[in-house]
């Protein structure tokens, strides 16, 4: 059973589906909120918690993110800090072919873990 809600504060996007093994966050458009945190950290939240008690992997895919300020990334931190210290699995997924994400993400390939639970993916 297959299942999606999206929310949406100004230019940002972010799509929440849910499949059989796992939890999907993607985001479109442009985080360029002031304080993104109050938007963005209680949906991670909630996904991480709904992944964990279905035990889903989560995975958070900014390929079509047009462009995410430095402050956005505060909680995608916290959510893959919170996880790798938990039992969660989580996956990040960016497009290498855009500077900004290849750049910013490659940073949080320092959250990988040596089982797979936390990955960074870079894809073309």
């Amino acid at each position: 059973m297959e299942s999606s809600n999206t929310y949406q504060k100004d230019s940002l996007t972010i799509n929440r589906n849910e499949s059989e093994d796992e939890l999907t966050l993607s985001f479109f458009g442009k985080s360029i909120l002031h304080n993104p945190s109050d938007f963005v950290l209680p949906i991670l939240l909630e996904a991480l918690e709904m992944a964990e008690n279905s035990a889903k992997r989560l995975t958070m895919d900014f390929r079509d993110l047009a462009y995410m300020n430095s402050s956005t990334f505060t909680p995608v931190i916290k959510i893959l800090e919170r996880a790798r210290l938990a039992t969660n699995r989580v996956t990040a997924i960016y497009r290498k072919g855009l500077k900004w994400q290849e750049v910013s993400f490659t940073a949080l390939t320092i959250f990988r873990t040596q089982d797979g639970r936390i990955d960074i993916q870079g894809v073309e």
